[in-house]
């Protein structure tokens, strides 16, 4: 028991470090200049929030977004960035790469990683005798129902009221990986696993254009987003990235961080290079549904050909020869990753669409508050919050729909880059469970009220 209260005390004092760190504290725009800046709202993180466990239905919760958010700062604090293009902002560099904040975030991540991935382990069940024919076989079938799905992902932008500003979205999704790209492939490249290793390697510097960096499919990605009109410096969106885009990025750390979880990585990688050359097809038709069919999308062109190639890579030379050399006792870990992060793709292809319908559709959602409460609802539970001028709500989710009511003053209720609402006094708009917003006071103060629906 003391031993508990200690690690418990430990643990206390490394997130209130990181709760008051200037590089996650309080922003005083949207957008972030360089990529040290990442903000996380204090008000969303407790240890004891952290230490509860999640389920598929709870994402909306504020403190996974937080656990995803520090994950990300505590597995690029590995990693090397310079910002591109611009002045090297010294202090923040020597910050963010801080021992100190470095301790702090390790100390947290066992903890931040069970409350982010823990529920995969409840939501996956292997069972049965699994041998190469049978993986085969059941890989085979999956992709093959994903060859013949329809694009969810073309339908919502084809179908949002203003396509461009969708496809800059989901373009703004992928940029978090995007942009260091195969970053988290390169802690399986060191050590010796025999020619497997050189196989591995091969995937990963092609993902690198092979040290030409104009091939970079990174520095492909770059030019996308200039084309597209939107910064293409990393983490610039910071605060608009989904917790389910940050899964993504952050699973892959997760398993390659932790060694242990090296056939569970192959599993994961291999699903992702094989779905890729499908998916990749759907992508450039739903990025030129929003920017017109002569949009260069040689990004995912190239990766349409290339992952093809690293599907059959990962399958042919990484999984089957291990499975020859160390047994099928290597198959249950290499399942669960494809399975695990075959969900974590559902996942974010869900809470995508459901983010593209409401910052696609703001006044609708002003619109069905005046039709609900014509005159505001207010209970015990509702918040009232006052405000100065340029006071800024760091982009954030809540567990359960809201009804956000202005009762003085001017703000801006931001869903997206360019997507945004002004409501004035008198004014509501109802914000649905788990998606993003943020909120800038226009007026020289403002008092506004929240109020959940469920």
């Amino acid at each position: 028991m003391l031993a508990i209260h200690l690690e418990d005390a430990l643990l206390e004092s490394a997130l209130n470090l990181v709760k008051g760190h200037p590089l996650l504290g309080q922003p005083d725009s949207f957008l972030m200049e360089g990529p040290y800046q990442r903000p996380v709202r204090p008000q969303d993180i407790t240890l004891a929030q952290l230490k509860t466990g999640l389920r598929k239905d709870s994402f909306g919760k504020p403190s996974y977004l937080a656990a995803q958010r520090l994950l990300l700062n505590r597995y690029e604090q590995d990693l090397v960035f310079l910002p591109t293009g611009r002045s090297l902002a010294l202090d923040q560099f020597n910050s963010f790469y801080s021992g100190e904040l470095r301790m702090a975030l390790e100390l947290l991540r066992p903890t931040l990683e069970r409350h982010a991935f823990g529920w995969l382990h409840d939501e996956i069940t292997l069972s049965g005798d699994w041998d190469l024919d049978s993986f085969v076989a059941y890989t085979d079938e999956v992709l093959q129902r994903i060859r013949q799905a329809p694009s969810g992902l073309v339908k919502a932008i084809r179908n949002a009221r203003d396509p461009r500003e969708a496809a800059r979205y989901y373009l703004v999704q992928c940029s978090g990986d995007f942009l260091s790209e195969a970053s988290a492939m390169g802690r399986n490249v060191l050590g010796n696993f025999g020619p497997y290793t050189s196989e591995l390697f091969k995937i990963y510097i092609d993902e690198y254009g092979y040290g030409v960096h104009e091939k970079k499919h990174s520095t492909i990605f770059e030019r996308l987003m200039v084309a597209a009109d939107l910064d293409p410096h990393l983490h610039t969106y910071w605060q608009f990235y989904t917790a389910s885009s940050l899964s993504l990025i952050n699973y892959f750390h997760y398993v390659s961080l932790d060694h242990s979880k090296f056939f569970r990585y192959l599993g994961a990688m291999y699903f992702t290079e094989a779905s890729l050359a499908i998916v990749t097809r759907n992508q450039a038709e739903a990025v030129k549904a929003g920017f017109g069919e002569d949009f260069d999308t040689l990004y995912f062109d190239e990766h349409n050909h290339i992952d093809q190639h690293h599907g059959r890579m990962a399958l042919e030379k990484l999984i089957v020869p291990l499975v020859h050399q160390y047994g099928v006792q290597i198959l249950p870990e290499i399942l669960r990753g494809f399975e695990e992060f075959r969900l974590l793709q559902d996942v974010a292809d869900e809470d995508l669409f459901r983010h593209l319908e409401w910052q696609d559709n703001l006044p609708k959602y002003r619109d069905l508050a005046r039709e609900h409460f014509p005159k505001g609802h207010e209970d015990r539970r509702s918040a009232v919050f006052v405000e100065p001028q340029h006071e800024l709500s760091v982009l954030h989710t809540h567990p359960m729909a809201e009804l956000f009511s202005e009762r003085s003053g001017l703000i801006e209720l931001v869903a997206a880059p360019n997507q945004s609402i002004l409501l004035k006094e008198g004014e509501s708009i109802v914000i649905p469970r788990g998606v993003l917003h943020g909120t800038r006071v226009l007026s020289e103060n403002c008092c506004y009220l929240v109020t959940g629906l469920e």
